[in-house]
């Protein structure tokens, strides 16, 4: 590293991001979001120069909540720590969503606060408050470096090096040792005093050091064509070990002549292609959500949530569990029944569950969940194939007959005809945090495909906030087109993120927003029973259905972009077809009029006509 030195303590800010920055390059950070603000301009200027070299991406956006939540895509997408950078007070606390967020589904980011010096804390200086350990539980580590870099290294230093650790995965203690910890965000806030810019020699010193991490840049990421269908889903290190310790435990684990054991693999958020192929070396359903990357091959199951419900759901006796399901008041249901034994593959521990907690018993080795899911019944898989088919067959009569009566599409149709447009362009998915992630686990599952392209979802918290910043910010470390699937509301609560300053990269991406004036998740959940009780109809429609008239076409070529509207099947297939350059939104109008009725018809209409054969 080029030291930056002076006797003249003026330089001292300019030491001290140069140091952090330096650190954090060298631990693997290549991307990061900067909010504009004066406090942290000796990082900016330092990021400045960085980026002119070609060592880091950096991208500027005006909200610190929409910074935060690109910088969380970027890190969902590459797996590689992602800095934040922002000024003090406020513009801190905009980047608690994104944090917490971060901190249930385990994603690297850094937080680079820029802090008032010590000596005006508590004194009522302008933009000065508490701001170190904001962040609280929702953080791995956090640092207050107040005069870092350290003449010897102390407090200060050991907190940032526990920074860098959770950042990356190594043990803090012994730095080429891995760590059993989740990765996750960490805050480093950072004093700085006047003088906050850079005298005219800083320039060339700043230069110097960023040529000096000019060699530690990483590679482009390989665009999706470049890559294995494991490294495509998952670039765990351990992935082909994985797959081994899954095919060698398939027969071993059981033993012959074991008694025949009804088990079904459930696969949630995050639980990756590890799910699947033990499925698939078990010979066992899979009940995978979209966002599992599970969801593809001859063993999964697209209408588990409707046959969960029924006589299939209640011959199960087992359940071997990877990843968190959070979509499905059905599989939450199977877990917590007292004639289903669960396990759940926990090979470390994970940051959105404690093991005591929840109702599956923790395994942590594959032969353990082979042997607990033991042999199952000859016919087992083929029956759920059956009756799978069958009801979408029934489901989709039923979404059909539902579309006519109403004149519009509704919201599995609209999910299905993303789902075929992916699979013919083969283009990753980003899908909000609503009623639309768990229409797009209704879709049928082809089983001669081999892996599905991949779909992102924020279900670590479950949030609908950030939702275009996200996407946004997994296009952008991807670098090729990506498609986004949300609600009306979930657009307008995010709208901020269609703004890009006119020297910012642009991400490809296709937004597509199912409209309905207002959330109608809400009256497929007890509410919608509450609202049809005297006297409470308006109070639900006001509180929970929020109703809105906000025109999409407007926002959206106010923000420079390009809108489409889709009234049918037809017509959004076209649009769906349209080249992804920048960003385009497509508008599908639907109604939220009778759509509780209409999902529980749905559901009736799959358990009237189930045969799942015998037990």
């Amino acid at each position: 590293m080029v030291r930056v030195t002076s006797s003249d303590s003026q330089l001292d800010a300019f030491l001290t991001a140069v140091s952090v920055l330096d650190s954090l390059i060298r631990s693997g950070m290549r991307e990061v979001v900067l909010a504009p603000g004066s406090r942290s301009a000796p990082l900016a200027y330092a990021l400045a120069a960085a980026s002119e070299a070609g060592v880091v991406e950096v991208h500027v956006r005006i909200d610190e909540r929409t910074a935060g939540f690109t910088a969380l895509g970027m890190a969902k997408a590459s797996g590689r720590p992602v800095g934040v950078v922002t000024t003090s007070g406020t513009a801190v606390g905009e980047l608690m969503p994104a944090v917490m967020e971060a901190n249930h589904s385990e994603v690297p980011l850094a937080i680079l606060s820029a802090d008032r010096p010590p000596r005006l804390r508590g004194t009522g200086a302008n933009q000065t408050t508490w701001q170190q350990g904001l962040y609280g539980v929702h953080v791995r580590a956090s640092a207050d470096l107040v005069s870092y870099p350290e003449p010897e290294p102390g407090d200060q230093t050991v907190a940032f090096t526990e920074c860098l650790a959770a950042l990356t995965g190594r043990d803090p203690a012994a730095w080429d040792r891995p760590s059993n910890r989740p990765l996750g965000p960490v805050q480093i806030n950072v004093a700085f005093d006047v003088p906050l810019t850079p005298e005219p020699r800083m320039r060339d010193t700043l230069r110097a050091w960023a040529d000096s991490v000019t060699d530690l840049s990483a590679p482009v990421a390989p665009r999706r064509a470049d890559r294995t269908v494991t490294e495509a889903l998952d670039d765990s290190e351990h992935e082909e070990t994985a797959a081994a310790a899954v095919a060698g435990s398939a027969a071993a684990s059981v033993a012959p002549g074991a008694e025949a054991v009804r088990t079904v693999v459930v696969a949630g958020d995050g639980a990756g292609p590890l799910a699947r192929m033990f499925a698939e070396a078990a010979d066992l359903p899979l009940l995978a959500e979209p966002s599992s990357g599970a969801r593809s091959g001859p063993n999964a199951v697209g209408a588990y949530q409707l046959l969960l419900e029924g006589e299939m759901g209640d011959q199960i006796e087992r359940v071997v569990l990877f990843g968190r399901p959070t979509l499905s008041r059905s599989v939450d249901h199977l877990l917590h029944r007292d004639d289903v034994e669960s396990v759940i593959y926990l090979p470390r521990p994970v940051a959105w569950a404690l093991p005591d907690r929840r109702p599956e018993t923790p395994v942590e080795t594959l032969v353990e969940a082979r042997r607990f899911a033991g042999r199952p019944p000859s016919s087992w898989l083929e029956r759920w194939h059956a009756e799978d088919a069958r009801a979408d067959s029934d489901l989709q009569r039923a979404l059909t007959a539902a579309r006519d009566r109403n004149g519009r599409l509704n919201g599995p149709l609209v999910a299905r005809a993303v789902r075929e447009a992916m699979a013919d362009d083969g283009l990753a998915l980003v899908c909000g945090s609503s009623n639309l992630i768990r229409d797009l686990d209704l879709v049928p599952i082809d089983p001669q495909t081999a892996y599905d392209p991949m779909v992102w979802s924020n279900r670590g918290l479950a949030g609908i906030d950030g939702t275009v910043a996200t996407a946004s910010g997994i296009a952008l470390a991807r670098r090729e087109p990506l498609r986004l699937l949300l609600g009306d509301l979930t657009l307008l609560h995010d709208a901020g993120s269609l703004l890009f300053g006119p020297g910012e990269t642009v991400p490809d991406l296709q937004i597509i927003v199912f409209n309905d004036s207002g959330g109608g998740i809400f009256s497929t959940l007890e509410h919608g029973n509450i609202a049809k009780a005297d006297g409470w109809a308006g109070a639900v429609e006001r509180f929970f259905g929020t109703p809105h008239d906000a025109d999409v076409e407007r926002l959206v070529t106010a923000h420079g972009h390009r809108y489409m509207q889709a009234d049918d099947e037809d017509a959004l297939r076209a649009a769906l077809a349209t080249p992804i350059r920048g960003i385009s939104v497509i508008e599908v109008r639907g109604t939220r009029e009778g759509l509780a009725e209409e999902r529980a018809e749905w559901k009736n209409i799959v358990a009237r006509d189930s045969h799942p054969g015998s037990h």
